[in-house]
């Protein structure tokens, strides 16, 4: 039988469930990938991610064409694209991977009553999460709310024996079809002036894996809170758009820790945050009014302030408070940021700026190469005090602290802020103390004393007007 893969966040070949689901089956296969109008119009998503994005397509279509296949582009609705493509190379059959954020679950179903009544079968695999939120229950029948549990019941599955990976793929021959194909080149034109990025496709995705698991695995518990070290494993890109499979890097650090005992410490960390992304993409999966509510209703009506100027500062980094500003530079200029930076900025938009959690959501969302909805919402929400696992509301980062914490020596701030470059360690992370050595940084644009006091009236506020359900 004929079959079309609908290729998604899943750009990979190796370890694709749905993919080794449609070889296993197909006499002939296709593969397809649409570029949705729809996403690729949306506010959401920076031209860094969709640079990245066209590098992972360029290498897929290298990979298939080196096994004697093509992969055909199309531009879009995928509502319409998807079942006339079907047709027009006569598919018994259409396969893709799962996706479970609003918008998708409205155009997979779509696409699959569309596919449906023209008599073509489909067939849906899980692949972006190793267990969705249907495996993972309470005693009650529930979907878990808090992480513990969650984290709990998901180990606890895969000691039972959790998914492994799809083995060897081994593709039919090609669909012989005339086809038209839009040009990558065409539909995601390069950027006229492009920052850095990694490199895009899954042979670079494993060999980051590698290289991560051989070694710097071990330090992970701690070396992942300093951000002037490459202490993290740096796969999230790869992960959002499927050039690695979630299952991979499980056993790869299970694998690490059995085999290398000093492994064990780390390795363990870094699973509990590969089960923070599950655990985020489950609440939305089962939550998906999180992505423009606070998961907590009573902390829904806090007051927020209309601060473009804030704003604005916050996102150029230039609010005066060295660390945060060197998170949100790096961000520019590498579509990424350091996970301890993610979250300081995040709670000096909410806390010290007191600006709404959803515009600082959004920033991160359009910018970040690694954007995915459900990871990104789950940890403003935690630091925004309104989600599941909130950070306790009169929990307020000081940028200070942190910084000689986190950074004592500077290295990261003086990394991305030039103009603090040769300021003594001592003032580094507060320059005002010593403006006549940073004449061109701005003074903090507010007091945290101050913001961190007002911050705590205003959520006491909301949880008094609206007491916890």
């Amino acid at each position: 039988m004929n079959v079309l893969h609908w290729f998604r966040g899943d750009l990979r070949l190796g370890d694709n469930t749905a993919l080794a689901d449609a070889a296993s089956r197909a006499h002939r296969i296709a593969f397809l990938f649409v570029l949705d109008a729809r996403l690729l119009a949306s506010e959401r998503v920076g031209a860094p991610r969709l640079r990245f994005l066209r590098g992972c397509l360029e290498r897929l279509a290298a990979d298939l064409a080196q096994r004697g296949h093509w992969l055909v582009l199309r531009r879009g609705d995928p509502r319409a694209e998807v079942p006339a493509f079907a047709h027009e190379i006569g598919a018994a059959r259409v396969t893709w991977n799962r996706d479970t954020t609003p918008y998708a679950l409205r155009r997979d179903a779509a696409v699959r009553s569309a596919l449906g009544r023209s008599g073509i079968d489909t067939h849906e695999a899980k692949d972006r999460v190793v267990f969705e939120a249907s495996e993972l229950r309470t005693g009650a029948g529930r979907g878990y709310q808090v992480f513990t549990p969650f984290r709990n019941a998901w180990f606890a599955r895969l000691r039972e024996g959790g998914p492994s990976s799809a083995g060897p793929l081994r593709l039919p021959p090609p669909l012989v079809a005339s086809v038209a194909s839009v040009a990558l080149a065409d539909a995601l034109p390069s950027e006229s002036r492009a920052i850095p990025l990694p490199s895009a496709g899954e042979a670079a995705a494993r060999r980051r894996l590698a290289r991560f698991v051989a070694g710097p695995i071990g330090d992970y518990a701690e070396a992942r809170d300093i951000p002037s070290v490459d202490g993290t494993s740096r796969l999230s890109h790869h992960l959002r758009f499927g050039t690695l499979s979630v299952r991979e890097c499980v056993e790869a650090a299970r694998e690490a820790a059995l085999l290398e005992p000093k492994l064990r410490a780390g390795a363990q960390k870094w699973l509990d945050e590969l089960v923070w992304r599950e655990f985020y993409a489950a609440i939305l999966e089962e939550h998906p009014r999180v992505l423009t509510e606070a998961f907590r209703a009573q902390y829904g009506c806090v007051r927020w302030n209309d601060d473009e100027r804030g704003f604005a500062a916050w996102c150029a980094g230039r609010t005066g408070y060295p660390l945060i500003d060197a998170g949100l530079r790096q961000l520019a200029q590498t579509g990424w940021m350091h996970n301890r930076a993610r979250m300081l900025t995040a709670s000096f938009l909410v806390k010290d700026l007191l600006i709404d959690w959803r515009r600082g959501e959004r920033w991160f969302l359009q910018h970040l190469v690694d954007g995915d909805p459900a990871s990104n919402n789950g940890g403003w929400q935690w630091c925004a005090s309104t989600g599941t696992d909130a950070q306790p509301y009169f929990r307020i980062f000081s940028p200070i602290s942190q910084g000689k914490r986190f950074d004592p020596s500077g290295a990261y701030v003086r990394q991305w802020l030039p103009e603090l470059r040769d300021v003594p360690d001592r003032f580094v992370h507060e320059p005002w103390e010593a403006p006549a050595l940073a004449p061109e940084y701005p003074p903090p644009i507010v007091s945290h004393a101050q913001r961190r006091v007002l911050a705590l009236a205003r959520f006491e506020e909301a949880r008094r007007a609206q007491p916890q359900r």
